[in-house]
């Protein structure tokens, strides 16, 4: 899968965050030349997702969900969930593994783990 991104010529070699992901967001201190969408997240599971992923050696980058494109809601913020296109495979098996815990962890402490 791969994502359209458009970038000034000049850059066109250079990989990394700055030109494939949202600004204001975290990640996990690995990179990758290409990024893909995967999940939206709630807020509270962003440390510890990213850290599943980078022990798993995904690089992984959680940045908030635009809602302008979202319809009034009252769920509480969201977080839309990259990973390095290079490491999808591995992604979908770190994310099958931990999402269920993650996603008890969440409710215990009153919130969901998926937006």
């Amino acid at each position: 899968m791969s994502v359209p991104v458009s970038r000034p010529f000049s850059h066109a070699g250079q990989p990394g965050r700055l030109w494939w992901l949202p600004v204001g967001g975290h990640g996990n201190g690995l990179d990758d030349v290409a990024w893909v969408p995967v999940l939206e997240i709630g807020r509270q599971i962003v440390p510890a997702l990213l850290e599943v992923l980078r022990d798993a050696g995904v690089p992984a980058y959680a940045a908030p969900a635009d809602t302008r494109l979202r319809c009034r809601t009252e769920h509480p913020e969201s977080y839309r969930l990259w990973v390095g296109a290079s490491a999808y495979g591995e992604a979908e098996r770190a994310l099958i593994t931990a999402m269920p815990n993650l996603a008890r962890e969440a409710a215990r402490h009153g919130g969901t783990a998926w937006r």
